[in-house]
């Protein structure tokens, strides 16, 4: 049954910012992100329930998809670890961040992309799956001609051109 996983593969590398009730920045890679509608423009994210990324979401509804070029790829590998709740991952990695302009998480600065969300169904089956279903309120392109981070079973690897190609 593992093998039905790899023919999914590759898949886009993400970078989700969230906030807590605090406004602790937290950020996190995600590569489990997939459209479901583009009118009106819909994301799904899978993320672990027990993640700061899926509690973050949970409390305040709203996130940012942060579209990474490859260069990031350590950094992003950063944000990976597991830090302590309200440790800000960004500053960790050495990434600057900017206010979005539809919802309370940043923008990565230096991306390809950003989907600012909001989310309207969270769904929490504990031990099996949980996910985000969410409106995406603003998309806006940034860096052309950079190449994606892709992640593909064990290995990134780049292999399409950036947005708008």
């Amino acid at each position: 049954m593992e093998e039905w996983f790899r023919i999914l593969h590759p898949k886009v590398v993400t970078l989700i910012t969230s906030v807590d009730k605090e406004g602790r920045i937290n950020a996190a890679p995600f590569s489990w992100v997939t459209p479901v509608c583009d009118d009106p423009p819909v994301v799904l994210v899978g993320a672990w329930y027990e993640s700061h990324t899926f509690q973050n979401i949970s409390e305040t509804g709203e996130f940012v998809i942060n579209i990474v070029p490859r260069e990031y790829k350590e950094k992003v590998e950063i944000c990976a670890r597991r830090f302590k709740k309200g440790e800000n991952e960004l500053e960790k990695a050495g990434l600057s961040w900017s206010p979005a302009k539809k919802v309370k998480p940043p923008r990565v600065d230096g991306c390809l992309g950003w989907l600012e969300c909001r989310a309207f169904r969270i769904e929490k089956e504990e031990e099996k799956y949980s996910f985000i279903l969410a409106d995406v309120l603003l998309f806006e392109k940034g860096k052309e001609g950079e190449v994606l981070l892709h992640f593909g079973g064990k290995d990134y690897g780049a292999i399409l051109q950036a947005l708008g190609r």
